[in-house]
């Protein structure tokens, strides 16, 4: 049965909601929604353009000031014409951050920044064949717009993330949403909105026919939501709350009451999400296919690293970042080692057997960081100590106090300074920055049926389980997590993988 007006009056809406036929608490809240977005729309454009701009300015001055200083085979001066020439850049890189669809739809960071940066490299393609074409090599500088292209991929998704932030708190970001189904998929869908606040949503609600979940609500990440109806009082609800953006996390309904469903809320809605019950299959790079007579749709799913072309560039982005990283930490790897030598006897570096892509084992190089009696007093510590005995066999690894780590250990171990050694695998070709945990051959029994496909990859010296959680994440959970890496694996992937990173090991967020 349908949840009345009488039993929301009694809810967060109050005495305002009287009457099944009373007039909604905003009137012109569907049209206040719409006005918001529109001004959010073109606040983000006057910030982009901003953007694209201040990194021309950047540009040039680096260019005439710094590279010349630098590098001497730079003249100090500019054509003369340049000026004339840079607003049809601008509106080239407005036009391709449009085309992307980056005014319209909301995205979660990392996804938006991918789409960022496409549009920037079409804008810059585009700018480039209209230099050559037009022959105006003599009239602009190519060193400019690299320059530009370059400060334009690292200043536009910050500058968005900082006006979407003040947007937010003036309320022009946030938009409300209704989810249709309370079940364990709309909590997932939930918690999810929850976490991503860049995305902008404000869970209005849920609907849902259960009566038990009606009574007592959705209670997601310590927050109660109320159920505000059930499916068939959708379109009040929207007009009570302002809520035009509708998630349907109902797997488990009849699909022909499901395309009902979706087919009535369309009328009223202004975007529909569905939920379908498809959990672990791979979504990067997955294409929507349908078949017009059949009215009949499919998902085309790809295996990535199944690719030769992708294991290629991501070897060869293993190979360039590698050698990058390793030149910039050899100072700091030299003061490390004197250290583990000066703080407890034995080797510097410590190579453990792991196991590699295709089920190959390799020796994995870490700093030393335990004693060398560690197994022994492993041994002793687990059979005085119960509950850390529990804890190994849940996480296989101590997350708290570990004896068997030295005192220089301990901090290497913080920050993650420990696996610095590793890089020398990844040049080698025995690992890859970012990718699968390296197990233990003892933990090839423990893993399963994943092992097939988290063997396909070559174990990273980063990768979800370290961004996702780290430690606080069980066995069983990261063996998911990298699982769901292997199949959805792309070279975007991996560079926010390592960037996330930089930001957990910083902030220390599930250390040893």
């Amino acid at each position: 049965m349908a949840r009345t007006p009488q039993d929301l009056a009694r809810g967060p809406f109050g005495p305002f909601v009287a009457r099944r036929d009373a007039v909604p608490l905003f009137p012109l809240l569907g049209d206040r929604q719409a006005i918001f977005q529109a001004a959010a729309a073109a606040v983000l454009a006057v910030t982009d353009l901003s953007v694209l701009a201040a990194a021309l300015v950047l540009a040039v001055i680096v260019r005439v000031k710094v590279l010349p200083a630098v590098v001497p085979v730079f003249p100090p001066g500019l054509p003369p014409a340049l000026g004339e020439h840079l607003w049809w850049v601008l509106a080239a890189g407005i036009l391709c951050l449009a085309y992307e669809g980056l005014y319209t739809r909301r995205l979660p960071f990392w996804r938006e920044a991918r789409r960022l940066v496409r549009a920037v490299t079409l804008a810059f393609v585009l700018v480039l064949a209209a230099i050559s074409l037009g022959k105006m090599s003599g009239e602009f500088s190519r060193t400019v717009l690299v320059l530009s292209y370059f400060f334009w991929i690292f200043l536009l998704p910050a500058g968005r993330l900082a006006v979407k932030r003040l947007l937010a708190r003036l309320g022009l970001w946030v938009q409300p949403v209704l989810i249709l189904g309370a079940g364990k998929t709309g909590r997932l869908v939930a918690g999810a909105l929850l976490r991503d606040k860049y995305l902008g949503y404000r869970i209005a609600g849920f609907l849902d026919d259960d009566p038990a979940k009606k009574a007592r609500g959705v209670r997601v990440n310590g927050i109660h939501f109320p159920v505000l109806g059930g499916f068939r009082d959708s379109d009040w609800v929207m007009a009570q709350t302002g809520a035009r953006d509708l998630i349907v996390a109902a797997p488990g309904m009849d699909p022909k009451a499901l395309v009902g469903l979706v087919n009535r809320l369309q009328r009223a809605a202004r975007s529909v999400m569905v939920v379908p019950d498809l959990f672990g299959l791979p979504v990067m790079g997955a294409r929507a296919e349908y078949f017009f007579e059949e009215q009949t749709l499919a998902f085309r799913l790809h295996n990535n690293l199944a690719s030769p072309w992708n294991m290629f560039v991501k070897r060869a982005f293993d190979l360039a970042a590698g050698t990058v990283v390793l030149l910039l930490a050899l100072p700091l790897m030299a003061a490390i080692a004197v250290a583990v030598k000066l703080d407890s006897p034995g080797p510097v570096i410590f190579a453990h057997r792991r196991i590699g892509r295709g089920g190959r084992e390799f020796r994995c190089y870490k700093f030393r960081t335990m004693y060398l009696n560690n197994e022994e007093i492993l041994r002793q510590y687990l059979a005085s100590n119960p509950a850390a005995k529990e804890e190994w066999e849940k996480y296989a690894k101590l997350r708290g106090r570990d004896p068997r780590v030295t005192r220089v250990g301990r901090l290497l171990r913080k920050f993650s300074l420990d696996e610095l050694p590793q890089i020398f695998n990844v040049l080698k070709g025995e690992m890859s920055l970012a990718g699968p945990r390296p197990y233990l051959p003892r933990e090839r029994l423990r893993m399963g049926n994943y092992a097939e496909t988290i063997l396909l990859a070559r174990p990273g010296i980063t990768g979800l389980w370290q961004v996702g959680g780290r430690n606080e994440i069980d066995f069983d959970g990261r063996l998911r997590l990298e699982s769901w890496y292997v199949r959805n694996w792309s070279l975007w992937l991996d560079i926010t993988i390592l960037i996330r990173t930089a930001g957990v090991v910083l902030a220390r967020r599930g250390a040893y």
